[in-house]
């Protein structure tokens, strides 16, 4: 399927990767993959966030966007205030409980980044059948920004393919 951006597409490729690895390869390998699947769910859904912010910065937004480094839930919360609830939402815990209920999945897939990137990987999530439908969630998450933008008049097309991306995107060497 086709993605709004080259390194979107790779990531989600990643991901596929991984599930690949994880049904087909070494047990002893699965938490390892499973723990890449998810991340790089998490990833998928940012980097689409980044491209709807970019593209709907000063479309009727409410606030200034967020920035690139700013968090998951940040960027969410600015798009959920911004082009979906009828009031903005600023309540944590209310904030919170919302965009799990519009981006079902994305406190769990939210919580597992934060975690592997504190060192910390939870275990009972990164299992075969959770990565996989966590992987699926950010999918649908993703789908559920574009036809939020697509309904706002915001110009966030899929049009980069797998092949595409790999083919156009520099290999750079990564000297350490």
């Amino acid at each position: 399927m086709p993605e709004v951006t080259s390194d979107a597409t790779l990531i989600i490729a990643t991901s596929w990767q991984a599930l690949g690895r994880a049904e087909t390869g070494d047990e002893r390998a699965g938490i390892c993959n499973c723990t890449v699947m998810i991340v790089f769910a998490a990833f998928f859904i940012e980097a689409n966030l980044n491209q709807f912010i970019e593209k709907a910065a000063g479309k009727g937004a409410a606030g200034h966007p967020p920035g690139e480094h700013d968090g998951l839930t940040k960027k969410l919360a600015w798009v959920y205030n911004s082009f979906v609830a009828k009031a903005v939402v600023t309540d944590p815990k209310e904030l919170n409980a919302s965009l799990e209920t519009e981006f079902p999945g994305v406190e769990e897939i939210r919580n597992f980044r934060n975690d592997v990137a504190h060192g910390i990987i939870n275990r009972p999530t990164a299992t075969l059948d959770n990565a996989k439908r966590l992987r699926l969630r950010a999918k649908q998450i993703v789908d559920h920004l574009l036809e939020i933008a697509k309904k706002n008049g915001i110009p966030v097309d899929r049009g980069v393919e797998y092949e595409m991306a790999i083919s156009t995107t520099p290999a750079e060497s990564a000297d350490a």
